[in-house]
């Protein structure tokens, strides 16, 4: 009788720490305590110490192959999450899973079927470094009044609107405020849970291609020029699990990646043949990222060539955000160059505004960045440090 108490215990206390949640998490998620219980989280920075980065993305290579090529650790990990999720639904319509790479929140919606994200700093650290990064675009915007300057800021909905945390939205409102009368922005941003669904990927953090095509339309609304494209859409694969389902291996919600189909006749400089094939990628690996695969833009500089006489040339300094775009936007300019800071020649050098604009006859500049970077660098790529004025 005793080893069958003992057992039943040692099960209880198991499952309670394994497939529950520890009684802070509960308390968290109950809303008896704030997670934001201090004025910040405590910060991390990445490192200086090259080799110590080679490490750490040795480790993240490692972790992406396990991952995807042990099916069973998939199938526990399903498991795992499935139980959270089934047990903290019965008083929760929004339950966290765990932190992303980027020290995020990762929650899932049961009332509306799709993860997001919470970011990880307090309003005082958001205020300083919107500061910081209204101050760079006010200083390029002055030392070359010339070139168009405009900022494109995809803001997701639930991060900046939704939950609210740390009043994310009123503060996209402070940076713009802060920006040089002359500078042009506009936001992709949506306004309810029915937009949501139909422009963001339910588990990735892109939009999916009717959101790339309103911020194509946007960008050029933005610069004033008209769009002669013929755009239609096209299903790519399915079914697709985004960041955040492959942050959790869960594969509970899935999405349709879907794409612009577009012809041009556009040159370009890279020669690799994996370089944004734009074709289906077949993996047995339901984890693979077939938005990298398929939009792969991880280059540290592009630059396509038009057959055209516009006489402007575009400089985008972007992320993943812009890569379903970048080449739409191509097709209005002379030259199109695309620079992408966390690869290649940039992690070395800095990139002098001065000489790429003369030597290139740039007439336009697009910050094409994920809203969080754009605004306050959240993930601590320093492109103001990267970009000498």
């Amino acid at each position: 009788m005793k080893n069958k108490l003992i057992i039943t215990l040692f099960i209880v206390i198991l499952y309670s720490v394994f497939f529950f949640v520890p009684i802070k998490e509960l308390l968290i998620r109950r809303g008896t305590i704030n997670y934001y219980r201090s004025d910040n989280w405590e910060l991390v920075s990445k490192s200086n110490d090259k080799i110590y980065d080679k490490i750490m993305t040795l480790e993240a290579f490692i972790k992406n192959r396990y991952n995807n090529y042990f099916p069973f650790y998939n199938k526990i990990n399903n498991l795992y999450y499935s139980s959270i999720i089934n047990v903290d639904k019965l008083y929760l319509n929004d339950i966290y899973l765990k932190d992303n790479a980027d020290n995020e929140r990762i929650f899932y919606s049961d009332e509306n079927n799709f993860y997001y994200v919470l970011n990880k700093y307090s309003k005082k650290e958001l205020e300083d470094r919107l500061d910081k990064e209204a101050s760079f675009y006010n200083e390029i915007n002055d030392k070359y009044p010339s070139v168009n300057l405009a900022l494109y800021i995809p803001l997701r909905y639930e991060s900046f609107k939704f939950n609210n945390i740390n009043s994310n939205y009123d503060l996209v409102n402070e940076f713009i405020k802060k920006l040089n009368s002359n500078i042009k922005y506009d936001f992709y941003s949506v306004n309810n849970l029915e937009e949501y669904s139909k422009y963001y990927y339910k588990t990735d953090h892109h939009y999916n291609s009717n959101g790339a095509e309103i911020a194509y339309k946007d960008i050029l609304n933005m610069f004033n020029i008209d769009n002669k494209l013929e755009i239609s859409h096209k299903d790519v694969y399915e079914p697709y699990y985004g960041s955040m389902a492959k942050s959790t291996l869960l594969k509970k919600v899935s999405d349709k990646l879907t794409a612009i189909d577009i012809s041009n006749s556009l040159e370009v400089n890279i020669d690799d043949v994996n370089f944004k094939p734009l074709e289906k990628k077949d993996r047995k690996d339901p984890f693979y990222d077939y938005y990298v695969g398929y939009f792969n833009g991880m280059y540290d500089e592009i630059i396509y060539k038009n057959n055209s006489s516009f006489n402007r040339n575009l400089l985008i300094i972007g992320d993943s955000y812009s890569w379903q775009v970048d080449y739409l936007l191509a097709t209005n300019f002379d030259k199109t160059f695309v620079i992408n800071t966390k690869y290649g020649k940039w992690i070395d050098n800095d990139l002098v505004l001065k000489d790429y604009i003369k030597e290139n006859n740039i007439t336009h500049i697009l910050f094409f960045r994920e809203a969080k970077n754009l605004i306050f660098d959240a993930d601590n790529l320093k492109v103001d440090k990267k970009v000498i004025r």
